[in-house]
């Protein structure tokens, strides 16, 4: 079934607000994630990390530094999270998997909320290269007490 007229602008401000959420931390001023899609309904985001050379795990070879990817899958996870319940929402723990070595290119991630409650949620995201090859998976438990 195609969306309705009013799941459209809801999108469109989930997107913006996740844009203007993603630039507040410090440490996202130094990674510069681009939030590029949302679907509000599932709590599903895609963000891309553009390449920068900062990122290499050594500066005589190409490729990503293992920490630069769990960033992302961490802070997609949370995005994710925070998309479906309104607020913030601490990690608890993370668990990453790397299939491969990354590139020089822009990685895309992709989170989805595989459950939410009343005290933790559960986040998984695929990293993948340029190429469409996946380079990391992991999962991600944050909190979403409210007390």
């Amino acid at each position: 079934m195609p969306p309705s007229d009013d799941a459209a602008p809801s999108a469109a401000a989930a997107l913006i607000r996740l844009r203007e959420e993603m630039e507040r931390p410090p440490y996202h001023w130094f990674l510069k994630p681009r939030p590029e899609a949302v679907d509000a309904d599932t709590g599903a985001v895609t963000i891309t990390l553009p390449f920068r050379p900062e990122f290499r795990r050594s500066p005589s070879e190409p490729g990503y530094h293992g920490g630069v990817i769990a960033s992302l899958i961490d802070l997609a996870g949370h995005a994710a999270v925070a998309l479906r319940i309104g607020r913030m929402a601490p990690t608890i723990d993370l668990r990453i998997d790397y299939m491969r070595a990354a590139g020089n290119g822009d990685l895309r991630a992709t989170a989805k909320v595989r459950r939410a409650g009343r005290t933790t949620a559960l986040a998984d995201v695929e990293i993948m290269d340029c190429d469409g090859k996946v380079i990391a998976v992991g999962r991600g438990t944050f909190s979403t007490f409210a007390g």
